[in-house]
């Protein structure tokens, strides 16, 4: 029988050897680093043993954000390897349940994660929480903007400033990042990949910093300028940090963004055919606990429906429920199983994408797996579902 714990600092070197092999099996089987702390300060280091021996490992993240307006904390699954030896056994999903576990108890009621594999997480409940655009362009292409204010160069001891304009920038935005300190020192701001330490240059008007852009240069044929982060609380400032990067056209050759999928910046550019635009599936999240929906806030009217929810992974959201809202506050009951079909049919992922904001229920019904049975539900159940930004763009 699996035990999922806490790997010790007798297995750290176990530990590093599975996570070397799953995402960095072109350095060989050097000697895994012995430094640093132990347990590490921003993840919870997790193992699955059998028999006492370390079959799977991950990684458990707790993010300050919001999700339907309000701030929580939610689930940050990373890491998630196997070695080559113990897979096909069912090893990830049994990590997967019991990290979800975990979460659960902790009260944290959505999980999030970046798949290495889209099918694989859509097969264990997880749903696609929101895309990105990835933008490729020379800097000549780039706006030149004429604003009042300056650039300034920031790091690691401004990130409350900092962060002052993330959550700004971000406002109505869930799963949008607060980063802790520890965050923005050791992760952010750090060469946490072993890609550089990145720079971090602010956009300053009277004192007050209104935006921000964290960027690397790569050692490679074009000096690629590649923009991690990229946050503005107004106009002023977004116009100022694109006239900023494409300023570095004597230095570079390429600059790269990820930006999220309400960006205009084909708009912005006087040649859009100098620009390359690709939309990629970003981060999956899921639901805990279909109990959860209990936990958040509901402004968008009243509804009384019967729900089946299919969970492939837990069986405490496999079956039917009540669900009721009024006055902004949700009731969820689990119901006995009935031969009658329930007023609306769901899987996990589309709940919980329902839940976030990823879908409205058009969506929901056209591209993922909601079916709604009883009509005179429709109307009510998309009052309460309404669709709402959702932007998690760092990985982890």
């Amino acid at each position: 029988m699996s035990e999922f714990r806490p790997v010790p600092t007798t297995d750290r070197e176990a530990c590093q050897r599975i996570l070397q092999y799953a995402f960095a099996p072109s350095k060989g089987p050097v000697a895994p680093d012995s430094d640093g702390d132990w347990p590490p300060s921003l993840f919870d280091q997790r193992g699955l043993y059998e028999d006492d021996t370390l079959r799977a490992v991950c990684k458990l993240y707790f993010l300050d954000t919001t999700v339907r307006g309000a701030a929580t904390t939610v689930g940050g699954l990373g890491a998630v390897a196997t070695p080559p030896e113990h897979r096909g056994q069912g090893f990830a999903a049994d990590l997967c349940r019991h990290a979800l576990s975990e979460y659960r108890e902790a009260g944290v009621g959505f999980v999030t994660l970046w798949p290495f594999s889209t099918p694989f997480y859509r097969r264990l409940g997880w749903g696609t929480a929101n895309t990105y655009h990835r933008f490729d362009l020379p800097p000549s292409a780039l706006p030149d903007y004429d604003t009042a204010g300056q650039l300034v160069r920031l790091d690691a001891d401004d990130w409350e400033r900092l962060r002052r304009v993330e959550t700004a920038a971000a406002a109505g935005t869930a799963l949008s990042l607060r980063r802790s300190e520890a965050w923005w020192r050791e992760r952010t701001l750090a060469d946490w990949d072993g890609g550089g330490v990145p720079y971090c240059y602010g956009y300053e008007r009277d004192g007050d910093l209104r935006g921000y852009l964290v960027y690397t240069v790569a050692d490679d044929a074009d000096h690629t300028l590649s923009v991690s982060n990229f946050a503005a609380v107004d106009e002023e400032a977004r116009r100022a940090l694109f006239a900023f990067l494409g300023n570095h056209g004597a230095q570079i050759e390429r600059v790269t963004l990820q930006l999220p999928p309400d960006t205009d910046l084909l708009h912005r550019v006087d040649d859009p055919g100098a620009v390359d635009c690709t939309v990629e599936a970003g981060p999956m999240v899921r639901l805990t606990d279909v109990g959860h929906l209990e936990r958040l806030d509901w402004p968008g009217g009243d509804l009384d429906c019967t729900l089946s929810v299919s969970d492939p992974l837990l069986d405490r959201n496999d079956g039917q429920f009540r669900l009721s809202v009024s006055g902004g506050t949700a009731t969820v009951d689990p119901l006995p199983t009935i031969d009658s079909a329930a007023d609306v049919a769901v899987d996990i992922a589309t709940l919980t994408q329902l839940a976030v904001g990823t879908h409205g229920v058009d969506a929901a019904e056209r591209l993922a797996g909601l079916e709604i049975h009883n009509e005179s539900a429709r109307d009510s159940f998309a009052d309460v579902f309404e669709p709402e930004p959702v932007y998690l763009g760092e990985f982890f």
